[in-house]
């Protein structure tokens, strides 16, 4: 009897024991999403997800989920916050609650292109402080570059912006944005961007902005059928991550994430443009129509609007030190 149980013992020691490794070398999972899909944002997350995977040799196991598969976008910044979700694709706009200074790259005419937009964020004098603006309220930023340029969708063509005069116009809820159509004559009018193509539908909106690349794959061409590109401003995307997640990992896994977030960026740079001209083109394919500016008017009007951002962020106290640091590296880098 003391024999088999001798036997019984050691088997389950052995067995203990085998299991051991597995449960050490568990991955520890990221999930990064958020709420487009087949876009720039999209194209990053999957190559980090394959960079990081590689070059941790399995430790991270990252998974990607766009098409807000996690949530809405304010679950999915709560999920960051409190660390039940690792990583977060979006504009920073959407964490002005968190700290208003993410809202000073809004300013109309701060960057003359997609490439312009990706200098002057990565600059040494802004990287760092733009990215840790809300560290200590649990996210951090991992890669900055251009989700999109803005442009108008709308029911009616804006084939000169006095189309636009009176029209209501979906934009972010943020002063800058309400402004800017304010001062084209249109009514901005914040809404959840998930209630934006329904409102068109039922004609409570005539139009929304933001970047193609965003309102394409949305469909937003099939109430909005008129296109009308105005690049007042380029739209920064961030992946953020879980300040307390990433204070989990080893130094040489954070060290990672952050080397891949340094090499994702001009490729993710790439990507946004490319995907922003693919849609212009794929607009009129899909049912709907593009419509250009006379480059004078767009110029003249872009004028008009480029003082906007030391009307409103000079005199914002929260703002103004990164807006400042803003204007200096888009003026180095241009």
């Amino acid at each position: 009897m003391m024999f088999r149980k001798l036997l019984v013992s050691f088997a389950a020691l052995g067995a203990a024991m085998a299991l051991a490794p597995t449960i050490a070398s568990a991955a520890t999972v990221m999930k990064i999403g958020f709420v487009t899909i087949n876009d720039g944002q999209h194209k990053s997350a999957d190559w980090i997800a394959k960079e990081v995977n590689k070059r941790t040799g399995g430790s991270i196991n990252v998974k990607v989920f766009p098409a807000a598969q996690l949530g809405k976008i304010p679950r999915q910044i709560e999920g960051v916050i409190f660390g039940t979700q690792e990583g977060f694709i979006s504009p920073p706009g959407f964490f002005k609650g968190l700290n208003p200074a993410f809202a000073a790259p809004d300013a109309p005419g701060l960057f003359d292109s997609f490439s312009h937009l990706t200098k002057t964020i990565n600059h040494p004098t802004v990287r760092d402080k733009f990215f840790n603006l809300a560290s200590k309220k649990g996210v951090t930023a991992v890669y900055c570059a251009p989700g999109g340029a803005s442009a108008l969708a709308m029911r009616d063509p804006v084939r000169t912006l006095a189309d636009a005069k009176g029209k209501k116009i979906r934009v972010l809820a943020s002063p800058m944005e309400v402004t800017i159509m304010k001062t084209i004559g249109a009514a901005g009018t914040p809404m959840a961007y998930s209630e934006v193509l329904p409102a068109i539908q039922r004609r409570v909106l005539d139009g929304a902005s933001s970047a193609v690349t965003v309102m394409g794959p949305s469909k937003f061409y099939t109430a909005a059928k008129y296109l009308t590109p105005t690049h007042f401003t380029f739209i920064p995307t961030c992946l953020w991550t879980s300040a307390k997640w990433l204070a989990k990992l080893s130094d040489k896994e954070r060290q990672i994430i952050m080397q891949v977030g340094e090499g994702v960026t001009p490729m993710a740079n790439k990507w946004s443009e490319e995907d922003t001209e693919t849609w212009y083109k794929k607009w009129n394919t899909v049912g709907g129509t593009v419509v250009r500016l006379n480059e004078e008017e767009r110029k003249a009007t872009l004028d008009k609007l480029r003082p906007l951002g030391d009307k409103i962020f000079m005199n914002d106290p929260k703002v103004a030190p990164m807006y400042k640091l803003f204007k200096a590296a888009a003026a180095m880098t241009r």
